[in-house]
């Protein structure tokens, strides 16, 4: 049985009629007998399709320029079952704990949780000891001076962890096919992204994760390089390579 779709109001972050060649945002109500979801449709420079659905987020469906209305009715209804499950599921999942950034609190790491020592000093220093991780900069006293040597540290570790977990996972695939460029950078809205030139970019947070679940990401953009959309060789390539994939993802859902 197919949803009822419907437009609840016009552009949320411009007015006025859609203009072609722009981006736009669109709030649509999608309801089946007594359920009803919300989903911002956004208009890009884009070439595909894309769903996403996040804890205490508003759904998005992002979609080309040109994308009809009718496709975008036709994939919202096939959806919307999963759309409502993955929103029920979200829901009652429990988050990671965030960042304290005062001396005695606790930063993610790799999966685990580690107390944080701050320390006075003029030569900013992060090490890694045990369950413990030492800082010391100027000013141990303000959170954001602190949160912003801390995400310094995090980026170090990621170039180093990421290019590695990367060339490993790449093998699995046996063929002659290679990413290009590595790059890390915050992120809001996805972990990962893999360009039309083989280029990836992951997000610094996924450094909080653990292992697993950043190999998932990057094994999720790799499968990018052979299937750049989300069909059906894309899924089957990722389930040859990492067949507790879904697992994972869930596990990763906790630290958005």
């Amino acid at each position: 049985m197919s949803s009822s779709l419907s437009i609840i109001g016009t552009e949320v972050k411009r007015l006025g009629i859609e203009t072609p060649g722009r981006s736009a945002v669109y709030l649509y109500q999608l309801s089946r007998f007594d359920k009803v979801i919300e989903i911002r449709v956004i208009r890009k420079r884009r070439k595909t399709i894309g769903l996403y659905v996040e804890k205490d987020e508003t759904p998005e469906l992002r979609v080309p320029l040109n994308c009809p209305w009718k496709e975008i009715h036709h994939f919202l209804a096939e959806k919307f079952d999963w759309i409502t499950r993955a929103l029920d599921e979200l829901a009652t999942r429990e988050s990671a704990p965030r960042n304290s950034y005062e001396s005695g609190g606790e930063i993610s790491f790799l999966g685990q949780r580690y107390r944080l020592i701050l320390v006075k000093s003029r030569i900013p220093m992060v090490e890694l000891a045990n369950d413990t991780i030492y800082l010391s900069c100027s000013h141990p006293d303000r959170p954001r001076v602190v949160e912003k040597h801390i995400h310094n540290w995090y980026r170090k570790q990621c170039e180093q962890r990421f290019a590695e977990r990367l060339h490993r996972l790449n093998q699995r695939f046996l063929d002659n096919i290679n990413p290009g460029k590595l790059t890390v950078r915050k992120m809001k809205s996805r972990w990962g992204s893999c360009s039309s030139k083989g280029d990836i970019c992951l997000n610094l947070h996924l450094i909080k994760a653990g292992l697993p679940q950043i190999d998932f990401v990057i094994a999720h953009e790799l499968c990018h390089l052979r299937h750049f959309a989300h069909n059906d060789g894309f899924y089957g390539l990722l389930d040859k390579i990492m067949p507790d994939w879904r697992e994972q993802e869930m596990l990763l859902g906790a630290f958005a």
